[in-house]
């Protein structure tokens, strides 16, 4: 019977946890079939062992807590915050689903949880509701979403709505384990502590998820203002020696020394060209971030070359988000280059207008990204690159997500590397409003 019970129940639920656990966390089972499988059996044949163990019901319970984490971690690879997060949701999901159970059959039965032990046939159908439970919690974390984290982008801080989650789950974790363990649902006072506590830490939470989201904003709007003032600097100063300009070509014209006036005219060409290719008027916070982005790799000795067919000002997207996509595409790519020493000197952005989409390229022809390296890079803290803190693509890949793009990455000898970033464009209705 024992044997039995490990097949149709304690490696069917071995599956679900570790299923419940990486849905939380946000990873997607489909793309590691075999890792997920190893891992559940591996979990199963060691909660068997502990369970042969004379060992206490809190410390089997830790043991097992700590076996799911490791070899979740060795086997996925998730990062450990999100990880221990979802593994304490996962074993109180359970201990209520178990919770629950044990309170249908022992009223039903009119029998102690010691009776319906010594009952085989009993003890067996009391586990199939366990699983239908289960089954159901993960169906419905997948249908609507409910993942507390995201894989690829920061994920060292709970959001509030994932707090909210957890606080929930913590709190009638909580109840339950009082309840398993008084037999009771206990004194109500506890229960009113508990619950005013998780309200109290909610709001706490919530003040510093805003606190920290406003912090954010800040910088990046002070980003915005620095790069505004460098394009205006740089056009003041254009028009400032206008004047000392039309004074040379007239004396060069005056004294009829034509070559030296065509190579002065080339060149002061190339100086206005230089400004006007980026000169975006109905999108001067663009204007701006090229502009500087231009002047600071110049330095570096890296040439910026622009291809831009739209101006960007069809996407529903905030301006400064989409200068931090950008921008930290930019720096990306020539962190890049400098790390390799200097493989190739130019890096090309494209903007794409295609029907009712538009694609923003940044590409470099070299380095090139290693395969195992390319779904890495978008990682939370993962850098290649010395004293980097790896914040650059995840943040690109997160703010693509929440306006509802998609990002593409191609680093191969024959392309090179290359970041394709599409969005949709914003409703007619809504343009027309905004022109109006």
């Amino acid at each position: 019977m024992n044997l039995l019970m490990f097949f149709l129940y304690s490696i069917p639920e071995e599956f679900l946890i570790v299923a419940l656990c990486i849905t939380l966390a946000g990873y997607n089972i489909s793309a590691c079939k075999l890792r997920y499988i190893i891992v559940s059996l591996l979990l199963a044949i060691s909660v068997k062992a502990l369970q042969l163990l004379d060992l206490s019901l809190p410390l089997r319970s830790f043991f097992q807590f700590v076996i799911l984490i490791i070899l979740v971690k060795q086997g996925m690879g998730i990062p450990l915050l999100p990880l221990i997060t979802c593994s304490v949701i996962t074993l109180l999901v359970l201990q209520m689903n178990e919770l629950l159970v044990m309170s249908i059959f022992t009223n039903f039965y009119d029998k102690t949880l010691q009776e319906i032990q010594m009952e085989p046939l009993l003890w067996f159908a009391r586990t199939l509701p366990n699983l239908l439970l289960m089954s159901l919690f993960l169906y419905i974390i997948k249908k609507y979403k409910i993942f507390l984290f995201k894989e690829n982008i920061p994920s060292n801080k709970l959001t509030f709505r994932s707090y909210w989650i957890f606080s929930a789950f913590y709190t009638f974790g909580i109840i339950g384990a009082i309840t398993l363990e008084q037999g009771d649902i206990g004194p109500g006072y506890i229960l009113v502590c508990i619950v005013i506590f998780q309200a109290f830490s909610l709001l706490v939470i919530q003040e510093l998820v805003k606190s920290n989201r406003h912090e954010t904003q800040l910088a990046v709007y002070k980003e915005s203002i620095k790069n505004m003032t460098s394009l205006f600097t740089t056009i003041r100063s254009q028009r400032h020696d206008f004047a000392n300009h039309i004074q040379v070509l007239y004396i060069l014209a005056k004294q009829k020394e034509y070559e030296k006036l065509l190579r002065y005219i080339e060149q002061l060409v190339g100086q206005i060209t230089s400004i006007n290719e980026v000169l975006l008027s109905d999108n001067p916070e663009l204007s701006a971030l090229l502009q500087t982005k231009i002047a600071q790799f110049a330095q570096e000795k890296i040439r910026l070359r622009l291809h831009l067919t739209s101006s960007l000002t069809e996407l529903e997207i905030p301006v400064i988000e989409l200068n931090q996509i950008i921008g930290n595409l930019l720096d990306n790519a020539a962190d890049a280059i400098k790390a390799a020493d200097y493989p190739s000197d130019e890096i090309l952005l494209e903007t794409i207008k295609i029907n009712n989409k538009v694609q923003i390229k940044v590409k470099n022809y070299r380095p090139i990204i290693p395969i195992y390296l390319q779904k890495k890079i978008f990682e939370y803290g993962f850098s290649t690159k010395q004293n980097h803190s790896g914040l650059g693509l995840a943040i690109v890949t997160s703010l693509v997500e929440k306006n509802k793009g998609t990002l593409c990455l191609i680093s191969n000898e024959k392309v090179g590397t290359e970041f394709t970033i599409t969005f949709p464009v914003k409703e007619l209705k809504k343009i027309e409003q905004k022109t109006g």
